[in-house]
């Protein structure tokens, strides 16, 4: 309504505009929200490294996006908040890009359902990404050799707790990269409409965010470190986990 009175047009043509660069968008996704290749996985490292925690290809995790939903499909879609809303999963690299995105789940469905039925989850389970490499999820997600998630417990060891702070800090990428998201397009605060065109809607977002991000909308200045990349000797998630904390962890004297 707002574009059609700001242009002149009627609301029928307004909307067919809208529609028509929404699908569009969301045609180009593979093209813009991708994996990335060999080396920029060593990149993606360099500048997580910041953060202090090495071989990290991407944070993981998801997020409610508010929708409006037949009274039929309400039950499916309602959340503990009382609301009905889908889910957008997502995985971000140290610049806020989005590198993979799945979205149209219900947000009553498990964070580790949607990822084994995502493509990043299928990709990582298929043991397509490099073992050096890992993801960085919450509890939800498992252990696995690519997904690294905190230690469990409390009253943790004094290297453990290190590591989930650095586990913590380096993975709250993908909380900003969602926050700038829903900032830069405030219809994220809540769609009423059909639900594929929510889909639709949202995932056309995504790729105008990673658009903006890579034309430095907001320069964040991202600095690569050396120590991104480092050997790691491990067997399964565990073991890596652990090398991994015994590379963070330097005992006081």
């Amino acid at each position: 309504r707002e574009l059609s009175q700001t242009f002149g047009v009627s609301l029928s043509t307004a909307y067919e505009a809208v529609y028509e660069v929404v699908e569009a968008l969301s045609i180009a996704t593979p093209q813009i929200i991708k994996m990335p290749t060999e080396q920029e996985i060593i990149n993606n490292a360099s500048e997580f490294a910041k953060y202090g925690y090495p071989n990290v290809l991407g944070a993981i995790d998801g997020t409610a996006i508010s929708v409006t939903v037949p009274a039929s499909n309400k039950l499916d879609f309602f959340t503990r908040k009382y609301t009905t809303a889908i889910n957008l999963t997502a995985v971000c690299n140290a610049r806020k890009e989005f590198l993979a995105i799945t979205v149209g789940f219900s947000e009553k469905c498990h964070d580790s359902h949607i990822f084994q039925c995502s493509t990043i989850g299928k990709t990582v389970m298929s043991g397509s990404i490099p073992r050096q490499y890992h993801l960085l999820g919450d509890a939800a997600y498992g252990q696995h050799v690519n997904v690294i998630s905190p230690y469990p417990g409390e009253n943790l060891s004094a290297a453990k707790t290190l590591h989930n702070n650095k586990h913590s800090s380096t993975r709250m990428a993908i909380e900003r990269s969602f926050s700038d998201l829903k900032c830069r397009f405030l219809r994220l605060k809540h769609l009423s409409c059909d639900l594929s065109y929510a889909n639709m809607i949202v995932a056309a977002c995504c790729v105008l965010h990673n658009i903006c991000v890579r034309n430095r909308d907001i320069d964040h200045n991202i600095q690569r470190y050396d120590n991104g990349n480092v050997i790691l000797q491990f067997t399964n998630a565990e073991t890596k986990r652990d090398a991994i904390t015994r590379h963070l962890f330097v005992p006081t004297v």
